[in-house]
């Protein structure tokens, strides 16, 4: 761990957002945060981030928790929708309550393999590789479950969508005539 490292007090979640990682220093636990352009130490533990995020963009991390059981019926290691409008889905590694649980954000999460000690690295985008302590198997079957989740959510919104639009649309074979203000107080 790097001595005199700059700490920021509180973060929000973006679409930069690569990843949240638990680091321990001093006996406090904090987060490492991994964005596109480099890397944010917060003196908050990764969890509260996550909850401040999901309080930032309007709603509460256990709303969220039960948004997502609602939908995809998932309630051990539940990926979160952090901001829907902005499309950011993120998934933990292990059981949010625990202290070494990371956070991914699914948009970042494409490229990795398998390492010799069953862990799985990971490449992002801006090539920072990170090993993480999660099998292939594992870190895949939390994507799958991150993606079905986002598809299931917008299957959703589309399909309300489209019947709110549909109630506006004149039915089909039926003429409308439109009266003038003096046909309608008779």
């Amino acid at each position: 761990m790097k001595n005199n490292v700059e700490m920021s007090s509180d973060y929000e979640i973006n679409g930069f957002t690569m990843a949240i990682i638990p680091v321990e220093m001093e006996g406090n636990l904090f987060s490492k945060v991994l964005e596109e352009e480099g890397e944010i130490y917060v003196s908050l533990p990764p969890i509260k981030i996550i909850e401040d995020s999901c309080n930032f963009y309007g709603s509460s991390f256990e709303g969220r928790k039960q948004g997502t059981k609602g939908i995809s019926g998932y309630t051990h290691k539940p990926p979160i929708v952090i901001d829907p409008m902005n499309d950011i889905f993120f998934f933990p590694t292990a059981s949010p309550t625990n202290d070494s649980c990371i956070w991914i954000s699914l948009h970042y999460a494409y490229e990795y393999n398998k390492t010799p000690t069953a862990n799985t690295k990971v490449m992002f985008p801006n090539n920072t590789i990170v090993e993480f302590p999660i099998s292939k198997t594992s870190y895949e079957a939390q994507i799958h479950r991150t993606s079905l989740f986002r598809a299931k959510l917008q299957q959703r919104v589309n399909r309300k969508r489209s019947n709110s639009n549909r109630s506006l649309v004149a039915t089909p074979g039926i003429m409308y005539r439109l009266r003038n203000s003096k046909d309608l107080q008779s």
